[in-house]
């Protein structure tokens, strides 16, 4: 009687194992794609993945990421744009290093580590100040706004603000190579680490002004992933440049940029990457300017 009690205990349990997993497959045919989130948050979203994608949409460097870019979030890579920022402007002062080997004097070396930049970029951040500022002033109204953004074609709004953004850097990295190789290599490095920070932040606090492009289609980062973000940044701002420069660029750079970016978005309803490479060129403008402001010892 009692094995035949327990004969019947385990056929209940093997109907209640059988009837779970019936219930797990129902599960996963209702919701297809469970299986492939899944996947995409254990196998391809790991900080290295995150950290080729944002050399990948960062940089023109050959990056290889190893999935489609249909399976990869930008968004949730972004916590890492301040570090390929730190790597943009390390290459740079080397550029900058190695030019002074040879006599340079200090506007032809600052000439030197912005052309860097700008090659390891792409002019990214640059097509989008260009792009933005267009936007701004060639159009009246909202959609007129945006469809100048998206026009290849620059116009002399553009030109004239690559022509203030180049001059003011070119201008600020010159003066502050005058101070020594140490300085100049820290403020490449801080700048264009803390100048990218700001746009996971951006990002996520600003929603986008469109249903596409390349804002749109990099997502909204979660708020734990623009914090790292901007604490990554910070932490690059006063390592290197110190804790007095770097409250003074940290306040100007957020009331500079968020007057920016408010400005923008009452006009065209939100951030689009444009304004995002806008941004970015902004506060890397007003953090060299705190440098030379402060100055470093």
């Amino acid at each position: 009687m009692a094995k035949k009690k327990e004969n019947t205990n385990n056929q209940d349990d093997r109907d209640v194992s059988v009837s779970q997993e019936k219930i797990l497959e129902e599960e996963l045919a209702d919701n297809s794609d469970l299986i492939g989130r899944i996947k995409y948050n254990v196998n391809k979203q790991g900080w290295f993945s995150d950290l080729k994608i944002c050399f990948c949409v960062l940089t023109r460097l050959p990056v290889y990421i190893g999935i489609s870019p249909e399976d990869f979030s930008i968004s949730n890579a972004s916590r890492f744009f301040p570090i390929v920022g730190a790597f943009i402007g390390l290459l740079a002062s080397v550029v900058l290093w190695i030019g002074s080997w040879f006599g340079f004097s200090p506007n032809l070396l600052a000439l030197f580590a912005l052309l860097t930049i700008t090659l390891v970029t792409g002019a990214l951040h640059e097509d989008g100040l260009a792009d933005t500022f267009d936007g701004l002033g060639g159009g009246i109204t909202r959609d007129q706004k945006l469809k100048i953004m998206r026009d290849s074609q620059i116009g002399s709004y553009g030109v004239m603000a690559l022509l203030f953004s180049f001059g003011l850097r070119w201008a600020a990295y010159a003066e502050i190579t005058e101070l020594g190789f140490s300085i100049i290599l820290s403020a490449l490095i801080a700048t264009a680490a803390g100048s990218r920070a700001a746009l996971p932040v951006i990002m996520h606090l600003i929603p986008v002004a469109r249903e596409d492009g390349l804002s749109a289609s990099a997502g909204k980062p979660s708020l734990d992933r623009a914090i790292t973000a901007l604490l990554i940044g910070i932490g690059c701002l006063l390592f290197l440049l110190g804790f007095r420069v770097s409250i003074v660029a940290l306040g100007m750079s957020i009331l500079v940029a968020s007057l920016f970016v408010y400005f923008v978005a009452t006009r065209i309803g939100g951030q689009t990457g444009d304004v995002l490479g806008a941004a970015q060129q902004i506060t890397e403008i007003t953090i060299l300017l705190a440098i030379i402001m402060v100055g470093m010892e």
